[in-house]
């Protein structure tokens, strides 16, 4: 058995403990609203996703107060919680993030149906923010690649914006999931990936489950390659790692630590105040390939959208083009770690 393994089968026994827990107090408190929250909090696949839906949950059952039942979680209850969220000046992606978590919890429970379709009181969100060609090639500048942050920095910067991962799956990835493929078995993946190299980065922890490939361009295979010649030895394989300056031991890095990050280089870049965080980078992973004409349904794959529907927001399509992408919804590798050995 390799670390990584030994690594990931000791996450899957923490949720699996995690999910007996959350059994033993539903057997204790069968009627509480708060219980059976907690249950659904536990059984999403993504650690990121059971932290977001736990806090929310909590939120939420406080709100209702904590003794409510099942039957609080009504539509007028959520009405009530989305406008509290935003009177208290919550953004239109934290409401809709809340309400999502909502509603997953409402189906669990058999909530009636109209809790199931409370939206957003908020106009729909326009077109994603996304940074211009200068704005990302500045970007990019702002790490010091003469030292080991600026090296680990410029390589965070690389997934998110030139791989498109979100921040969760960026933090998530271990050194392994990094290697060469003389073959890939879809090659409109590579070709639609400008300067695109045989090495790909495999996101394994992706949102609701879903795994994907990326290829990587030259840039992003020099920035991860020099990062990992200097990576301090850590007890996992996470391939970005903190950096402690008081002497502590390396650990994984944090997503609030890689939003921190990307906002304080955005920042010494002169990037508007809107344009400063992880998704934007990943937006602009999108709307590039839209701009360069990739199919709608390469799009969706190279992005990992559960939903065809969410791509359409980064490319115009007819409704012919999106019905026939709906319905028509390996060979030898080399690992990063040999590469910056060599």
């Amino acid at each position: 058995m390799t670390v990584s393994k030994l690594v990931r089968g000791g996450g899957k026994e923490a949720l699996v403990e995690a999910r007996a827990r959350a059994v033993g107090e539903l057997v204790e408190d069968r009627v509480s609203l708060a219980a059976r929250a907690t249950v659904v909090a536990a059984g999403q696949r993504s650690a990121e996703t059971r932290r977001t839906y736990a806090s929310v949950y909590r939120m939420f059952c406080s709100f209702v107060g904590s003794g409510a039942g099942p039957e609080g979680l009504t539509a007028a209850a959520l009405v009530s919680y989305r406008d509290e969220l935003e009177r208290g000046g919550r953004s239109p992606a934290t409401v809709a993030k809340h309400l999502s978590a909502l509603r997953a919890l409402a189906l669990e429970v058999d909530a009636e149906p109209a809790a199931r379709r409370v939206g957003s009181a908020r106009v729909a969100r326009g077109e994603p923010r996304a940074l211009d060609a200068e704005q990302f090639a500045r970007l990019l500048r702002m790490p010091d690649r003469r030292t080991r942050q600026g090296k680990r920095d410029l390589a965070l910067l690389h997934l998110l914006g030139t791989a498109g991962l979100r921040r969760a799956e960026a933090c998530a990835l271990q050194v392994e999931d990094v290697d060469e493929r003389q073959r890939a078995s879809d090659g409109r993946l590579r070709r639609a990936i400008p300067g695109s190299t045989s090495w790909w980065v495999t996101v394994t922890y992706a949102k609701r489950g879903r795994r994907r490939a990326i290829p990587l361009e030259r840039d992003a295979l020099e920035a991860l390659t020099a990062w990992v010649k200097v990576r301090p030895t850590t007890a996992g394989g996470e391939l970005l790692v903190s950096l402690p300056r008081t002497g502590a031991q390396p650990g994984p890095l944090s997503t609030r630590d890689a939003g921190r990050i990307v906002a304080r280089h955005a920042a010494a870049a002169g990037l508007p105040e809107d344009r400063r965080s992880p998704h934007v980078l990943r937006h602009t992973f999108c709307t590039n390939l839209a701009d360069n004409g990739e199919p709608i349904d390469v799009i969706r794959e190279l992005a990992g959208h559960a939903d065809i529907r969410t791509t359409t927001i980064y490319a115009a399509v007819n409704d012919e083009r999106l019905e026939t992408a709906i319905a028509g919804s390996s060979g030898r590798r080399r690992g990063l770690a040999r590469l910056a050995a060599g």
